[in-house]
């Protein structure tokens, strides 16, 4: 398997006499959903796809409980997972309230095992996204809104 990738242009606005650059984007082949892991997870074990289901949603609640909480997840093979709060700044430590703090987003550093894993990926150029192979999802197709 292949990650593909299309060439970008990007121009200089600062400089708009300079002949554009290109580098690589990746191009994505769709998007596979929860319910096509799980019933991929099905087929490779003697696990149902409740079990499966009922799994992944307590990994879920205790997921979001603990970041809750202030605590740091570490997931074995999958990653290490934070929050991160934002504030406005000020002058000194002591202006610092936490009626000004919010919340700013959940971080998610992955496994270096992981990480490692994509030595061995190779790369495929594509012109356009009709070019990638695109893989279906199965299972339930996404909502459009408009």
């Amino acid at each position: 398997m292949a990650i593909d990738f299309k060439a970008t242009k990007v121009n200089n606005n600062m400089k708009p006499e300079e002949k554009p650059r290109y580098y690589a984007k990746a191009v994505t082949k769709g998007t596979v959903t929860l319910n096509r892991i799980i019933e991929d997870m099905c087929e490779e074990s003697t696990l149902s796809k409740a079990d499966v289901v009922a799994v992944v949603a307590g990994l879920s609640k205790h997921l979001l409980k603990n970041l809750q909480e202030g605590y740091t997840v570490k997931i074995d093979s999958l990653g290490t997972f934070s929050t991160s709060v934002k504030s406005p700044t000020v002058d000194n430590a002591e202006a610092v309230h936490s009626k000004d703090v919010s919340f700013s987003k959940i971080n998610y550093l992955p496994e270096v095992r992981m990480l490692e894993s994509f030595r061995a990926v190779s790369f495929q150029k594509v012109d356009t996204k009709e070019e990638a192979k695109v893989s279906k999802p199965r299972g339930r197709k996404p909502i459009r809104r408009k």
